[in-house]
């Protein structure tokens, strides 16, 4: 018994582990724009960017630490000074991601941390290369004139955002072109393409090293683990598909850039693979152009509605596509009272073969007389998994529900995420604490009553059977069937919280249409099998 227990704990294991590979095979459609566009929140760098030298704190106002990055083109009110800790470490609320990531990784693994002087440095010819790339884009800004307002990405110099009467300055240089920081550019007559190599990094890396020398600068493994650090967590965001250019998300360590994203095209999707092609983009767009059309500021009040009516459409398409499947479960769900009758003929069916064989043949004869065909359920499921898998990639994928948020729940975070964050005022539901775990307690309530639902359904129909004598076989079978229904209850509550918060309300629209469409088809097999029932 107990071998037996452990071949169905590794099938199930065995099964979570197959979704998550082959949900892994899904391409990630960002481009490598878009991957520079999200590394730029996470690292921008140590410098903070004023007006006036007397709006630098005083306890900065002093050689090494603040700067006027462009005196010698004759701006004499542009200031930056890079804030530095009792410790020695960067005090800008901007270069948490570096401190935390990529310092202290370094540190740990005993590397040298580059001077103050080079990321003073890195810091100016990012900004020069931000400026040219926005003038080459339209603008026309000057070194000599250009102020700390348009350079900052809020519009109080030395803060993430989240901070009391903080506002986005959301064409500002730096928030717009930071992401020239990380990409290499080739172009190809009035083309310019981007690279996610950090091409621009490493070569003014090697002409910094040539002004202020190797001893200031970044090592070959400091380089690597900077590179790996940003790389790392650019790759594991997918939320890059849209129907439109526009700025998406929730990104930077305090969740609150919204970035550029490329228009995805459908022939990119097909470019992707076959899958991407034929559900991941359809399905994304699908949820894009819902969303944009019923909520065009994406507060998340429209990607919900735009979830409820993609679900629905999804369903129906893979109810057409796997009618006959579906028919023939329903239709086993309705026989069982006669299948119950059939095996209580040969309750020594398990040990003696004449049983065995005769209650298969009664059974065979009673599928054929009901149509029903035990292949079809198999290929039902084989067409069920790589929509399910597609579909998953394709909410992970959608920009627009990496956007907005309900009731205080980002759709882009997980719930798990969310639950586990007690920090703050969590409680009063600043970070959507309540709402996480009402979805959550939802949509698994909603997943137990769409999987119970066709069992009570059948025990209710089977309840006047007299139970005459035991039937081995039958309690084999049913013991099987309910280690598989409960193994993927399990598995799909385990995927909903450990899944973007989009998915629990995919899972939960799904599991009501799964009971709605229960009740319906059981309810019309009841009438036509009791019509049958009454010719023989």
């Amino acid at each position: 018994m107990k071998k037996k227990t452990n071949i169905k704990l590794f099938g199930l294991l065995g099964l979570f582990l197959g979704a998550l590979t082959l949900s892994s095979c899904v391409a990630n459609f960002c481009s490598d724009l878009d991957k520079a566009n999200i590394a730029y929140p996470y690292e921008q760098g140590v410098t903070v960017y004023v007006d006036k030298k007397e709006s630098v704190p005083t306890e900065y106002q002093k050689e090494g630490l603040s700067f006027q990055p462009f005196k010698s083109e004759g701006n004499e009110d542009l200031w930056a000074y890079i804030p530095v800790t009792a410790d020695g470490g960067f005090g800008a609320k901007k270069a948490s991601y570096l401190n935390d990531n990529i310092i202290a990784s370094a540190k740990k693994s005993g590397y040298a941390i580059p001077s103050f002087e080079y990321f003073k440095e890195l810091d100016t010819k990012v900004l020069k290369a931000a400026i040219a790339e926005a003038n080459a884009n339209g603008s026309q800004y000057s070194l000599k004139t250009i102020t700390a307002e348009q350079i900052n990405p809020f519009n109080v110099a030395d803060c993430v955002g989240n901070e009391e009467n903080v506002t986005v300055n959301e064409d500002s240089v730096l928030r717009s072109y930071g992401y020239v920081k990380f990409v290499s550019e080739k172009n190809e007559g009035d083309v310019t393409s981007f690279s996610f190599d950090f091409g621009n990094w490493y070569k003014w890396n090697s002409e910094i090293e040539e002004d202020i020398g190797a001893s200031n600068c970044p090592g070959s493994d400091f380089e690597l683990i900077y590179k790996n650090s940003i790389e790392s967590t650019v790759n594991n965001i997918r939320s890059c598909i849209t129907t439109r250019e526009g700025k998406y998300g929730h990104y930077g360590t305090s969740g609150n850039w919204t970035v550029s994203m490329e228009t995805t095209s459908w022939g990119d999707a097909w470019g992707k693979g076959l899958f991407e092609g034929l559900i991941v983009y359809p399905v994304a767009w699908l949820v894009d152009t819902l969303s944009l059309a019923m909520d065009p500021a994406l507060s998340g009040v429209g990607q919900i509605w735009a979830l409820i009516i993609t679900t629905l459409i999804v369903r129906v398409i893979l109810l057409a596509l796997t009618f006959k499947s579906t028919s023939d479960q329903q239709k086993m769900q309705a026989i069982q009272p006669q299948l119950a009758k059939i095996q209580q003929k040969y309750p020594n069916s398990a040990t003696n073969q004449a049983e065995k064989m005769r209650l298969s043949q009664e059974q065979m004869a009673l599928y054929k007389r009901n149509g029903i065909s035990m292949f079809s359920t198999f290929i039902g499921l084989i067409i069920q998994f790589p929509v399910f898998i597609s579909v998953w990639g394709a909410l992970q994928g959608s920009a627009v529900l990496a956007s907005g948020e309900v009731l205080n729940l980002r759709l882009s975070d997980t719930i798990q995420s969310v639950l586990f964050n007690t920090s703050g005022t969590w409680y009063l539901n600043t970070s959507g604490w309540w709402t996480a775990l009402v979805l959550f307690v939802l949509m698994s309530v909603l997943q137990f009553l769409a999987m119970k639902l066709p069992q009570w359904i059948t025990k209710a129909k089977t309840k006047k059977q007299a139970h005459l004598t035991a039937n081995p076989t039958a309690d084999k079978n049913a013991k099987t069937m309910k280690y598989v229904s409960y193994g993927m209850l399990i598995f799909t509550i385990f995927l909903g919280f450990a899944l973007p918060a989009a998915m629990g309300v995919y899972w939960a629209i799904g599991a009501l249409l799964s009971m709605l469409q229960t009740i319906v088809v059981q309810t019309i097999m009841s009438k036509k099998m009791a019509k049958k029932m009454k010719k023989y």
